[in-house]
């Protein structure tokens, strides 16, 4: 089977075929009239037929040669938009950002649009993940944690203060009625696995040893608890900005008044990584996003 030939020649072709002059196809490409006739002359060798008509002061395409151009048309498309995909995908800066599942399908998400319009420049990759950020292997430029914002060697900007809220379902608290805590004794309670806000933290706040309860539901995420509890499986406790009113719309009730956490919300990243700008950027961005929620 012949081999097809040398991509090289097809630029030579491509600019000739359309403009019909080999000058005006030297001039486009910075090469001489001489230079293109013989890439031309070895393409028609590789092919083993004429590609021109080589008239007085223009050339024109034989059949063989407009059926040739059609090809080499698709392929140099190809190649130059595969081209600026590369670049795009690898030159674009990216910014790459863990936080809670919650967070990032519940505050991030449904916004982030609007960073987009703002900062197209910027691709965002965001990571839905309940485990903590390993800066010094995983390769995320910053997350949203909830934390005392003490994490050594680490820059943690705050977002806001936070609240927990025990949140049940209207249909369940119908059926099981919450007027205190011991009245848990008769519900199951919903626990994110890695949340670090559980319900020892309310047993802490009551001055109790532990609040009692039927049974125990572990799920994976702050969002599967939520879920879980939409569901009437049991109660959990929601952990949100204070004032916020994320939950409303939800088919959730609060029981009692929320709580006031020692915690806060964090912006966490790893400084003098080259990314500062960027990050502060996206970081102001959730800021606003945060207190505009707050306010509402």
């Amino acid at each position: 089977m012949q081999k097809p030939p040398p991509l090289q020649l097809l630029p030579a072709f491509e600019a000739a075929s359309r403009l019909s002059s080999f000058s005006k196809a030297a001039a486009e490409l910075h090469l001489t009239t001489a230079a293109i006739s013989q890439q031309i002359k070895q393409l028609e060798g590789h092919l083993g037929m004429p590609l021109f008509r080589r008239l007085t002061r223009r050339v024109e395409l034989t059949e063989a040669g407009t059926a040739f151009a059609e090809v080499v048309s698709q392929t140099l498309h190809t190649y130059r938009a595969g081209h600026a995909d590369l670049l795009h995908r690898h030159t674009r800066p990216v910014l790459r950002m863990s936080a809670s599942v919650y967070v990032t399908h519940e505050l991030l998400i449904p916004r982030l649009g609007t960073f987009q319009k703002v900062h197209p420049h910027i691709d965002i990759r965001l990571e839905a993940n309940m485990e903590l950020v390993d800066f010094e292997h995983d390769p995320i430029d910053a997350a949203i944690r909830l934390g005392s914002g003490n994490w050594p060697g680490l820059e943690a900007l705050p977002l806001c203060t936070c609240q927990a809220a025990l949140v049940a379902s209207p249909d369940l608290l119908k059926r099981l009625p919450v007027a205190s805590l011991a009245d848990l004794k008769r519900h199951t309670l919903i626990h994110p696995r890695t949340s670090n806000t559980d319900w020892d933290m309310v047993a802490r706040f009551a001055n109790l040893p532990r609040v009692e309860r039927q049974g125990d539901l572990v799920l994976d995420s702050d969002l599967a608890a939520i879920k879980a509890a939409e569901a009437g499986l049991g109660v959990t406790l929601a952990v949100m900005p204070k004032g916020t009113s994320q939950l409303h719309g939800r088919r959730l009730n609060t029981i009692m008044a929320p709580m006031d956490l020692p915690i806060q919300l964090y912006f966490v990243f790893r400084p003098n990584d080259g990314k500062e700008a960027l990050l502060m950027l996206l970081y102001r961005w959730i800021k606003q996003t945060v207190d505009e929620l707050s306010a509402v």
